[in-house]
């Protein structure tokens, strides 16, 4: 039998990784080769940490160093230095940041300086890195103007030497519209998100895309094509997580890759600052400067629900209410809160014939809508700090098993929380390798904008009695009056 407990393409035990370059490309040449100085800092790392985001453009992250060789002073680390990265689960693809591909990442910022109190000729200090994208993003200005479909502007601003000068894979979504945008001397990042805002796909109907970095690439998409496929059905979920408790714990190594460590929901409900921002209610008036008209459109959740994916439907279906707000009305059965639009007031100017021969998309379809998905995505979410996976990206759709944390009866038919168990979308990754563990972890920010299981319909039937409230009315002079006949002031 052959032994592999050194093959790297076997996960041993849940956590492992394979950190195969950690190097340090010098702006300067030496001397005498010519060629450029490079350093292997792999040796000396105690951490790396990369974070990808689908609401930031770009990849980013730090690497810990305890440096007792002093490369500071013999490259120097000045903050114009390119970082080859590559590491992986074994066995699975992962981040390939390498000179000869074409894509290494560069370093920005040295912080954190210290010495070693065990060793005085050693120090630490974080190395800063981010994509090259996000260096040209700092210095260059895009003032020009972009016809025809929206995607087509986008690419131009990535692969422009004046844009963000990339040659990285692109992955988009098409747009419905034909437009024109007049760029006004925008950093490249800001004209690209200025013109998502009026992107609408062709297949989905949700508003506004994203505009974000994984290690395959940049993406251009809506949030309703990451959960659907085709426009047809629920995109499967990349993968399963649980949470259980350790003593149960399977000892299967592909199994225990999917145990969450840890998870910690943010803000599962808070139903005044979503009718505060307008997720559940809002009315949009806008004017046209052009036509000399003015039009109010009043956004309902759980009427719009429907017409978008979420991260819960079923076969495809997306007719089923499965919203974080439950179909209920509001203090004794009066009216549902998605009615009151004037939760949240907002007003546009928009111009019609702002460009001859090029489509406008009018706000009142976009603006409104956006804010709402935007807000359901920021309203239930969960961090899951999990073994490190390196084939999840931002962006993938996961499954997480939340477990019932009553004790079970003999009736209950799951351990499944029957509401907050199901798919989430992933907003960000963040990489964690800890050379000092040997452990590969990540944290994982992920959404949930649906119910596993529909709210079920309550009524508000709990007696108030209000009398007291409405037929109390009196100054403050009579209430003090009371006070005194009520108490003995010879006292």
């Amino acid at each position: 039998m052959t032994d592999q407990s050194d093959n790297p393409n076997i996960i041993h035990q849940p956590g492992d990784y394979n950190l195969e370059t950690v190097n340090i490309i010098s702006y300067r040449k030496n001397d005498e080769e010519g060629i450029l100085y490079e350093y292997d800092i792999k040796p000396i790392v105690l951490s790396v940490e990369l974070t990808e985001d689908i609401f930031s453009g770009f990849m980013s992250g730090n690497i810990i160093v305890k440096d007792a060789q002093d490369i500071r002073s013999v490259l120097p680390i000045t903050g114009l230095e390119r970082l080859e990265l590559a590491f992986s689960t074994p066995g699975m693809t992962g981040v390939r940041a390498l000179r000869d591909e074409g894509h290494p990442f560069h370093i920005y910022k040295i912080e954190g300086v210290i010495l070693d109190s065990t060793n005085p000729r050693a120090q630490f200090y974080n190395l800063y890195f981010c994509s090259k994208e996000m260096v040209y993003n700092s210095f260059n200005r895009v003032s020009q103007a972009y016809a025809g479909p929206i995607e087509e502007g986008v690419e131009k601003i990535i692969r422009e030497v004046d844009g963000l000068n990339s040659k990285k894979p692109f992955l988009f979504e098409p747009t419905k519209t034909n437009t024109k945008f007049v760029i006004p001397n925008l950093k490249p990042l800001n004209a690209i998100n200025l013109m998502s805002q009026s992107a609408i796909s062709g297949l989905y109907n949700n508003a506004g895309y994203l505009f974000y970095e994984t290690p395959q690439g940049f993406n251009f998409r809506s949030v309703e094509s990451m959960l659907a496929l085709g426009g047809a059905s629920a995109r499967p979920a990349s993968f399963k997580y649980k949470y259980q408790i350790a003593s149960t714990q399977d000892k299967d190594v592909e199994k225990d890759l999917g145990n969450v460590i840890q998870y910690h929901f943010q803000r599962p409900a808070n139903t005044l600052f979503n009718l505060n921002e307008g997720m559940i209610a809002s009315k949009l008036i806008a004017h046209d400067s052009f036509y000399k008209t003015i039009q109010e459109t009043n956004f309902d959740y759980l009427e719009s629900f429907g017409n978008y994916f979420h991260t819960e439907h079923d076969n495809g279906a997306k007719a089923v209410l499965k919203g974080t707000l439950p179909l209920s009305k509001f203090d004794g059965n009066q009216y549902y809160l998605s009615e009151k639009s004037n939760a949240k007031l907002m007003t546009t100017t928009n111009t019609s014939k702002t460009h001859n021969d090029y489509s406008i998309v009018p706000v009142e379809q976009t603006i409104q809508n956006k804010l709402s998905q935007r807000l359901q995505m920021r309203n239930v979410n969960v961090n899951l700090q999990v073994y490190g996976n390196s084939l999840i990206n931002a962006g993938a759709v996961i499954y997480f098993e939340m477990p019932v944390m009553r004790p079970l009866g003999e009736n209950d038919k799951t351990s499944e929380n029957p509401y907050w168990s199901g798919r989430y979308l992933v907003m960000a990754v963040k990489h964690i390798l800890n050379r000092e563990t040997e452990r590969y972890e990540m944290s994982l920010k992920c959404m949930k904008d649906a119910v596993q299981t529909p709210y079920e319909v309550e009524t508000d039937n709990v007696s108030v009695n209000e009398r007291t409230y409405h037929q109390s009315v009196q100054s403050v002079y009579q209430a003090d009056q009371s006070y005194l006949n009520d108490i003995d002031i010879d006292d």
